[in-house]
C-alpha cells in the first residue's frame, strides 16, 4: 500500500514479502530487478530482512537528507556491521565524530597538488600494463584492470617504484581478498566462514598477504622517516598515527579503492567494446591529448572530455558503491514516517540512477548525459556514484582521474571487441556483491 504523506512523499510497504525471510531471497537472489521495482513503490519504502524492518530510500531528495544529516543519521546497519568486521577503524566504518578527525587527518592526500604528482604514476603503470598485450590475444579484463588500479594505489600509497614487493603482492593478492569480502558479506553465518573450504582458505591466503605487505610499508616507512613526503604513510607519520591506526587507514584505503576502480573500468571497457564507433572517437581523443611517450597534465580530466564522460555513464549504470546502510541515532521524520533509533535505512545509488524519471531510458548507456546542457538539466542529487555529505568518498577525484586516464591510455592503443558468436545471457549478467562486479569477461585484442 502507497500513501502520500504531509511531506508530499510517497511511503509504502514493499509487497513479495515471504515468512520469515521477508524480501531477503529477493534481495539476495536478483538484486538489482529488486532495486529498481522499488522506485515504483514510492519514495520511501519499508521492507523485510527476516525479522528486521528496513526503510529503503528512492528518492533523490532523502538521499541527500540521509547522507548530509549527521545529528539523526549514522553509519550503521546490517551491511555495515559486517564490513567493519574487515575494516577496523578506518575512514568508512567509523561514527562520524571519530570520521571527521580523520578525515581532516588524510585529507591533504587528496587534494589537488597531491593528485597532479600521482598522474605520471596512473600513466605510467597504465601504459606498462597494456604494452604487455599480444595482438589478437583474448583477456580477461576485470582480472587485469585489478592488478593494474592495485598497482596505481599501492605506489601512490606507499610512495614506491614499480619493482617493489609490496607493489606486487597486493597487486596479484587483491583480486581474491576483495572477492572474499563480498562472500563473507553475503553470508548467513560466521560459522560458515570459518570452513576450511577452498574459497575460505585462498580468502585466507590473501588477507595475509595483504597485512603482511601493509605491515611491513608501515615499519620500512617508520624507519625511513616521514621527511616531507606527501603519500598516504608519510602524512600519517606525521600526523602522529598509531601503527594500528595507520594499518585500518591502509586497509581501508585498498579496500574502498582497488575494487570499486577496477570494476567500474572493467565495466568501461565493456560498453567501449560494444560500441565501435564511440571507442574510435575516445582514442582519437586520447592520442591527441596524450600523444606517445607525453605525460598528463593537470587538466587532463578536461581534456579527455569523452573519455571522461563515458565514465561518468560508467559510474551512472553500475555505481561500484550500489548498496549501503545507515542506522537511525535519534527519533527524526524521514518522508512523514516517525523512526525510532536503531532503524536500519538503506540506500542503494543503482537504484536513484535508474530511475526513468531521472534518468529517460536508463537501460541505455549514453555517454552525451553527460554533456553540460543535459547535464544541467538533471534533478539535484540524482547522480551519487561517490555519495554525498560530509562522508562523501574522499577519493572520489582521484578514482574518476585514474579510472579515465585509464580508459584513454588502453583505448588509444588497443580496440576490445567481444569473442565472435552468441554471448550466454548469464556471462552478461552482473554480479553484485561488495561492487557490482561485471561476470568473467573475456575481450579480444587488436593493435590500432
Amino acid at each position: 500500500m502507497t500513501t502520500t504523506t504531509s511531506t508530499g512523499y510517497l511511503a509504502s510497504r514493499a509487497p513479495g514479502a515471504r515468512p520469515l525471510l521477508g524480501h531477503v531471497p529477493a534481495l539476495f537472489r536478483d538484486p538489482l530487478p529488486f532495486l529498481r521495482s522499488l522506485a515504483e513503490q514510492g519514495d520511501l519504502v519499508e521492507i523485510r530482512l527476516g525479522p528486521q524492518r528496513a526503510m529503503m530510500v528512492c528518492s533523490p531528495g532523502l538521499f541527500q537528507q540521509v547522507l548530509t544529516d549527521t545529528r539523526h543519521f549514522d553509519k550503521g546497519g546490517p551491511l555495515f556491521d559486517k564490513l567493519r568486521w574487515f575494516l577496523g577503524d578506518g575512514l568508512g566504518s567509523t561514527p562520524h565524530d571519530v570520521h571527521r578527525r580523520q578525515r581532516r587527518q588524510l585529507q591533504p592526500a587528496f587534494r589537488p597538488d597531491a593528485l597532479a604528482r600521482y598522474l605520471e604514476v596512473m600513466a605510467q603503470e597504465t601504459r606498462a600494463a597494456s604494452s604487455g598485450w599480444q595482438d589478437g590475444a583474448v583477456i580477461e579484463v576485470e582480472q587485469h584492470a585489478y592488478q593494474l588500479i592495485a598497482r596505481i594505489i599501492t605506489r601512490t600509497m606507499f610512495s614506491v617504484d614499480g619493482s617493489s614487493a609490496a607493489v606486487a603482492g597486493i597487486a596479484e593478492a587483491y583480486p581474491e581478498f576483495h572477492q572474499g569480502i563480498g562472500r563473507h558479506m553475503r553470508s548467513p553465518s560466521r560459522l560458515l566462514d570459518r570452513l576450511p573450504t577452498p574459497a575460505n582458505r585462498r580468502f585466507r591466503q590473501a588477507c595475509s598477504t595483504v597485512s603482511r605487505e601493509v605491515d611491513a610499508a608501515i615499519e620500512a616507512r617508520r624507519r625511513g622517516g616521514a621527511g616531507t613526503g606527501h603519500d598516504l604513510l608519510a602524512l600519517m607519520v606525521r600526523e602522529g598515527l598509531s601503527d594500528r591506526e595507520m594499518r585500518d587507514q591502509v586497509i581501508t584505503m585498498l579496500t574502498g579503492g582497488i575494487g570499486t576502480s577496477a570494476s567500474a573500468l572493467g565495466w568501461a571497457l565493456f560498453f567501449l567494446s560494444r560500441d565501435p564507433a564511440l571507442a574510435e572517437a575516445v582514442a582519437r581523443e586520447a592520442r591527441a591529448v596524450l600523444p606517445a611517450g607525453a605525460e598528463p597534465g593537470r587538466d587532463v580530466l578536461d581534456r579527455l572530455d569523452l573519455a571522461r564522460r563515458v565514465v561518468m555513464e560508467t559510474l551512472r549504470y553500475y555505481p561500484s558503491a550500489w548498496f549501503y546502510s545507515r542506522t537511525v541515532t535519534a527519533p527524526v521524520e524521514l518522508a512523514g514516517r516517525r523512526l525510532r533509533p536503531g532503524t536500519a535505512i538503506l540506500l542503494s545509488p543503482y537504484l536513484i540512477h535508474h530511475r526513468p524519471d531521472l534518468y529517460p531510458e536508463p537501460e541505455l548507456f549514453d555517454a552525451d548525459r553527460w554533456l553540460p546542457a543535459r547535464r544541467a538539466a538533471m534533478s539535484h542529487g540524482s547522480y551519487i556514484p561517490f555519495g554525498a555529505g560530509a562522508r562523501k568518498c574522499i577519493g572520489d577525484v582521484y578514482a574518476l582521474t585514474e579510472i579515465t586516464l585509464a580508459v584513454a591510455v588502453i583505448t588509444a592503443r588497443w580496440r576490445l571487441e567481444p569473442l565472435p558468436g552468441p554471448v550466454p545471457r548469464h556471462l552478461l549478467e552482473p554480479r553484485p556483491w561488495t561492487v557490482i562486479h561485471p561476470a568473467p569477461l573475456h575481450l579480444r585484442l587488436h593493435r590500432r
